[in-house]
């Protein structure tokens, strides 16, 4: 697919795919930035809570685990696959992958991790859970002084590079470079068999 290109629906006219060029390095790039993210994204406090002098920091490690304590594990455990599991696993597929494809490498797992991210994608859903802090920050705001922590612009940080790959990289051509890479070393393959055929005549 050329740049600025689409692939459109013959009947309803709706747009089925864009040509979104250098996926390969931007999903390099996002995905190395949201790793770099991720730890203080979900260890620093996102939240500071003042309230008759008295001062209460929460990560969102720290809220999954409140929410284990207070028996609402079924919760905790969703929050944490969606929040941190699933971004966590999506964010380090696509840096293997992007990685290896910029390195022009073509390893037979590749197309399997592919197909893992697709899944992983569905279940990774970390503005969820920002929706959900700024719905508390709203019911709270008459109860208690509450301050933005620096976990929280991380994990908004986070949030975006995880969109980004979600909206701006292409998978199809993802799925070319592989192949290009693959042919291109086939003929390399192919070229250096005929060089030592040559030499032996």
């Amino acid at each position: 697919m050329p740049e600025g290109g689409e692939s459109l629906c013959p009947r309803c006219g709706h747009v089925l795919q864009e040509g979104c060029p250098d996926s390969v390095i931007h999903a390099l790039v996002l995905s190395t930035t949201g790793l770099f993210l991720f730890g203080p994204a979900i260890a620093l406090p996102l939240l500071s809570l003042s309230a008759a002098g008295l001062r209460h920091d929460v990560s969102l490690a720290q809220a999954v685990l409140a929410l284990g304590n207070q028996g609402f594990w079924e919760v905790a455990v969703l929050v944490a696959l969606c929040a941190m599991i699933a971004p966590l696993l999506n964010l380090w597929l696509m840096f293997t992958v992007s990685l290896t494809l910029q390195m022009k490498n073509h390893h037979s797992w590749l197309p399997g991790l592919l197909r893992i991210n697709h899944t992983v994608q569905e279940w990774a859903m970390p503005e969820v859970f920002l929706i959900a802090v700024l719905v508390s920050v709203v019911k709270l705001k008459d109860i208690a002084h509450l301050l933005p922590g620096m976990g929280l612009y991380c994990f908004v940080c986070l949030m975006l590079c995880a969109l980004l790959l979600n909206t701006i990289i292409d998978q199809h051509e993802l799925w070319q470079a592989y192949e290009m890479n693959r042919a291109d070393d086939n003929i390399n393959v192919t070229n250096n068999i005929n060089v030592t055929n040559n030499k032996n005549h």
